[in-house]
């Protein structure tokens, strides 16, 4: 059953060449769904299926499009950290729109679609049950962008040691850096401005926060603020 996981980390970016690469599966990590991604996991499909095979068959895709291709896969290995991947984006104006979004730090996610050949159900004292899974069919990796619904999963991985109104205020800059520099297709610009509408809204309601309780003692003119765990739940009751 084909199924789609992240776990990914960016390692490089030639800008020159048109290439990436990164991590796209981490080995050795329990991830939110209670799977760990064995060593050796892909060895078996990429023999048969990687960029040195007879038959070449994995893809690098936008956001798990099969209709948008996006790079072509270089190299695929896997080491003792994960599986590493190494893709130069196509010359077209969609896959050159994508790879600009890496450079400028507004895409830095990957995901990979893959079936489960093999794996093993045991037990963790910290976990509880997991699953290793010790044999994977790749099909493709994806760049993945996060909107709305991923911007909360967002804010709690790093809801402790950051804010979350950091990470917001970053990503409008990001957003706003890229629009001015004016080097992408209307269409991109004109995505990055409904994503930047949509998160001007959740900031405000964070900036406005909460009418004060009788209680409080807040000063006359101080701001009112929200915790990381009120943002979050802005967050998720944002249509």
């Amino acid at each position: 059953m084909y199924q789609v996981k992240s776990n990914y980390e960016l390692k490089d970016i030639d800008e020159k060449q048109g290439v990436i690469s990164a991590y796209v599966s981490i080995f050795g990590n329990v991830d939110a769904g209670n799977d760990i991604t064995m060593p050796g996991a892909f060895s078996k499909t990429l023999k048969e299926r990687g960029p040195q095979a007879q038959r070449p068959r994995i893809k690098h895709l936008w956001m798990h499009d099969i209709h948008q291709i996006i790079g072509i896969p270089e190299e695929i290995t896997e080491d003792a950290k994960g599986l590493l991947v190494r893709s130069k984006f196509g010359s077209d104006a969609f896959s050159q729109d994508k790879f600009k979004q890496h450079v400028d730090g507004l895409v830095t996610e990957f995901s990979y679609g893959y079936d489960i050949v093999k794996d093993n159900v045991k037990s963790d004292p910290e976990h509880g049950e997991v699953r290793e899974l010790t044999e994977l069919k790749l099909w493709e990796y994806s760049s993945v962008t996060w909107g709305m619904n991923e911007l909360t999963h967002i804010v709690e991985a790093k809801g402790t040691g950051e804010s979350a109104l950091s990470i917001i205020n970053d990503r409008m800059d990001k957003l706003t850096k890229a629009l001015r520099k004016g080097k992408y297709t209307d269409e991109t610009a004109e995505q990055f401005e409904i994503e930047l509408k949509q998160i001007q809204t959740i900031y405000n309601e964070i900036i406005k926060g909460k009418e004060p309780e009788e209680s409080t003692h807040r000063k006359p003119g101080d701001e009112p603020t929200l915790t990381d765990e009120e943002v979050i739940n802005l967050i998720k009751n944002f249509k």
